[in-house]
Order: structure tokens, then C-alpha cells, then sequence
């Protein structure tokens, strides 16, 4: 399912390792390409560590890839594309950012963090606040402009492997229609 990723990232080969996993909501391509763009002058850098996105979990244990597939496989078919929009930018934590608001992703979340609650680190434990980094630099500097506020739907979930130097894609998800 190359498709669902962002331009220019190829799953690799899925398997289980030490290192942890991200779980974000894919955006749709024009989205993606307004929201990489908006990066500004760090974008060569963020996007050689990973492209624009919506995290869900930070954190997930990497040796537990097969159960998480597994998981995602059975909860994603009770679950349509959810839409959301986005917030004019604000500064937060050293980044500007484009909050996000998504009932139905909240609640998708939601279902991921109580099957998922032995496993979750304190992080992705706490309350999500959904958002798309936009930019990373002083909070004197002007905000980037907001991408389009939408409503938007993601294509799928996508599941990452940290590494120091960049995301690796591992597998797609996508939503039924």
C-alpha cells in the first residue's frame, strides 16, 4: 500500500525490533504537501526525519509489532475515515503547531489506548492534544500560516519505527470507505 504514505516514503520490510513505534493518522496527499511545505527553511532537515503528520502514540513497544498489526487489522474494521480540521497555529514546546480537532480520531484513540493499556508509555498514556509541527524556532518569530482548516479525512494509520536519525515507514492501514 505505497500509496498511503507520503511522497517519497517506502514501507520497509515489517518486522519486530527494539526500537519503539509511532502510530499516526495519515493526511490526505494535498494536505500533506501543503503541510510539508509550510515547514519553511527546516524542511530539508524534518523531512529527511519525518514527514508532516498527526501522532497517536509516540511510543508503542517495538517487539509487540505483531500483536499491534493484529490489533489495528480488527479495530479498523469497525472505523470509517475520520475527518478532522485544523487550528490556527499556536506556539507550544519550542514548535509552532496546527492543533487538530477530530471527534471520531479521539474516539479511534481512545479505543487503540484501553486495548493497548499495558503497553503504553506515560506519554501515550496522558490526554492526546492532536496536532500537526509545523515549525520549529523562537516564539517571537511569526506564526507559519495554518494549512487548510478542512475538513480533511485520512486515507489510513501508519505505523513507523524510531530511529535516531529518521522514521522508518513499516506498515498502512487504511480505512474502509
Amino acid at each position: 500500500m505505497t500509496s498511503l504514505w507520503p511522497a517519497g516514503w517506502t514501507p520497509a520490510r515489517a518486522e519486530a525490533k527494539a526500537a519503539p513505534l509511532i502510530l499516526t493518522l495519515a493526511l490526505p496527499p494535498a494536505l500533506q504537501r501543503q503541510a510539508d511545505a509550510l515547514r519553511g527553511v527546516h524542511a530539508a532537515i524534518a523531512a529527511r526525519h519525518a514527514p508532516a503528520h498527526i501522532s497517536l502514540f509516540r511510543h508503542l513497544p517495538g517487539p509487540s509489532l505483531p500483536m499491534l498489526e493484529a490489533d489495528l487489522r480488527a479495530v479498523l474494521r469497525g472505523h470509517g475515515a475520520p475527518s478532522f480540521n485544523i487550528g490556527s497555529p499556536r506556539w507550544r514546546e519550542g514548535v509552532w503547531m496546527a492543533p487538530v480537532s477530530s471527534p471520531p480520531a479521539d474516539l479511534l484513540r481512545e479505543e487503540l489506548a484501553q486495548r493497548w493499556h499495558g503497553l503504553l508509555s506515560p506519554g501515550d498514556l496522558a490526554p492526546p492534544r492532536l496536532h500537526i509541527s509545523l515549525l520549529k524556532g523562537h516564539g517571537a518569530a511569526p506564526p507559519p500560516t495554518a494549512p487548510g482548516a478542512g475538513p480533511w479525512q485520512s486515507p489510513a494509520l501508519l505505523l513507523w519505527q524510531y530511529g535516531k536519525a529518521f522514521w522508518t515507514p513499516l506498515v498502512a492501514f487504511a480505512f474502509r470507505r
